[in-house]
This record gives structure tokens, C-alpha cells and sequence, in this order.
């Protein structure tokens, strides 16, 4: 296993753990929640509301490193997750006791632990897994969009 991406993706436990106290116990019509580079947000159904890693660290009571931690693995596992499951087309995937659970539409899932997830993010680690390359990749993503409007 990749020790060096270990503490993150324990960070990344404990931050989908805190994220699923608070949503069930704080947000009454609570429907998903989810992480766009270096944003987090919960959607309701009456509302939208978008956290940076500071308000989110504050709201979930977690350290902002864990929650620059769960950004970067919530982003490898978003744009890699074919590094693990292959061609199949996944309908879910959550972090449930440590452990990775990919659902599929016909009711079958796979199962990765904490190392298949280290290695993935060692194989893919040319895309740079630091909180710094998600803020830089961000802003490229804007000036695109401004490119693009």
C-alpha cells in the first residue's frame, strides 16, 4: 500500500463520517451531498448551500487539513474511480466503515479498502494530489469557463 496517501484517506473517512452526523441530525429535508474541487455543498429540497474548506471545517467540526484531505481523495475518487471499477458504470459510491462501496444499477456493488484507494491515488498521482494543485486547477477550470462564455 502507498503509506504516503494513507493520513489523507483516513481523513477522508473521518470527514464522510462527520458529513453524515451533520446531515442527519442538523438538515430536516437533507437530500445528497457532494464536493466539486475545492468546493463542498448539500443540496435540500428548497435550497443549495456551497462551503468552502473553511466554512465546511467549521460546520463539521473537523480540522481544515481533514477537510483539504477529503477534498483531494473526493477528487481522485471522482475523476478516477475507472482505476478501480473498470468500464463498469456506476449508479453511487460512499465511504461506508472505511471501506469504498461502489453501487451499480443491476443491485451488484464492489468493495475497495482504504489501500485500493492509496494505490489508486499513487497511480494517478501525476495529476498532483495537494490542496495547492486542486486551488490551481480551479482557477484554470474558471478561466476556461470565462473563455467559454
Amino acid at each position: 500500500m502507498s503509506k504516503k496517501y494513507e493520513s489523507m484517506v483516513g481523513d477522508y473517512c473521518i470527514v464522510v463520517n462527520a458529513i453524515e452526523c451533520y446531515v442527519s441530525s442538523k438538515i430536516a429535508d437533507f437530500e445528497y451531498w457532494d464536493a466539486e474541487v475545492t468546493k463542498f455543498f448539500i443540496d435540500t429540497e428548497s435550497a443549495s448551500y456551497m462551503y468552502d474548506y473553511v466554512e465546511a471545517a467549521n460546520i463539521l467540526d473537523v480540522s481544515e487539513l481533514q477537510m483539504q484531505h477529503f477534498l483531494i481523495v473526493h477528487c481522485c475518487l471522482g475523476d478516477y474511480l475507472d482505476g478501480l471499477i473498470g468500464d463498469k458504470d456506476p449508479e453511487a459510491w460512499d465511504m461506508k466503515d472505511q471501506q469504498l462501496v461502489v453501487a451499480y444499477s443491476d443491485s451488484s456493488e464492489d468493495v475497495f479498502q482504504i489501500a485500493d484507494i492509496c494505490g489508486l491515488m499513487a497511480k494517478t498521482e501525476a495529476v498532483g494530489w495537494t490542496f495547492e494543485d486542486l486551488v490551481k486547477a480551479e482557477k484554470e477550470l474558471q478561466q476556461q469557463a470565462k473563455h467559454l462564455a
